[in-house]
C-alpha cells in the first residue's frame, strides 16, 4: 500500500481551521432510505467546490451528497495549501463531521459520479487525532495509521480498486 502521509499545518494553524470550521454549516445525521428502512448517516457532512460548476456526488449510496457550496476564501486558501504541498490540483472538498465516539465512517470505497477518472483522493484532519484504517479487498489484511490533525493521508490510483477506508 503505497499512502503518502504528510503535515500541511502546523498545530497552531489546525487550531484556527478547526475552530474556523465548526463555524460552517453541515447536515448532521440526514436521514435515507437504505435496504428499504429509513437509518441515519451517522455523522454531519458538507461539500465545497472552488466553483459552482463543479458538483461532487457520489450518488444515493450513505444518504447521497450533502449541497455543494462554492469556497469562501479560507477554504480556498485551505485547499492551495493542500494541492502544493502534494503537487496535486484537488478542487472538492467533502467534510465529514464526527461530533462524538459514536459518529463513523465505515469501511467503503469511494464512487463518485462526475469524478476525474484515474485520480487520487486525499483525506485531511482537525481536530482530535483519530485512527484510519485501510483493508486491503482481497486479503482482509488491515493496516492503522493515526490520523492527526493537520496531516493528510493522499491514496494514490489505484488503491481505491483494491482496498476499503
Amino acid at each position: 500500500m503505497a499512502v503518502i502521509v504528510k503535515r500541511i499545518f502546523t498545530e497552531e494553524e489546525s487550531e484556527d481551521i478547526f475552530e474556523f470550521l465548526k463555524t460552517k454549516e453541515f447536515e448532521y445525521h440526514k436521514p435515507y432510505k437504505r435496504y428499504n428502512k429509513i437509518v441515519k448517516v451517522p455523522r454531519g457532512q458538507a461539500s465545497f467546490t472552488l466553483h459552482e460548476r463543479i458538483h461532487y456526488d457520489y450518488g444515493k449510496t450513505a444518504g447521497g451528497s450533502p449541497p455543494n457550496e462554492v469556497m469562501c476564501d479560507r477554504l480556498k486558501a485551505i485547499t492551495q495549501k493542500v494541492n502544493e504541498a502534494l503537487g496535486r490540483n484537488y478542487n472538492t472538498i467533502l467534510m465529514n463531521v464526527y461530533k462524538d465516539n459514536k459518529d463513523a465512517i465505515g469501511f467503503h470505497q469511494d464512487n463518485e459520479n462526475g469524478g476525474v477518472k484515474d485520480t487520487c483522493f486525499a483525506t485531511l484532519a482537525f481536530g482530535c487525532e483519530r485512527p484510519f484504517v485501510i483493508q486491503e479487498i482481497a486479503t482482509g489484511i488491515r493496516e492503522k495509521i493515526l490520523h492527526m490533525s493537520g496531516e493528510v493521508i493522499e491514496m494514490p490510483y489505484p488503491m481505491n480498486t483494491y482496498y476499503t477506508l
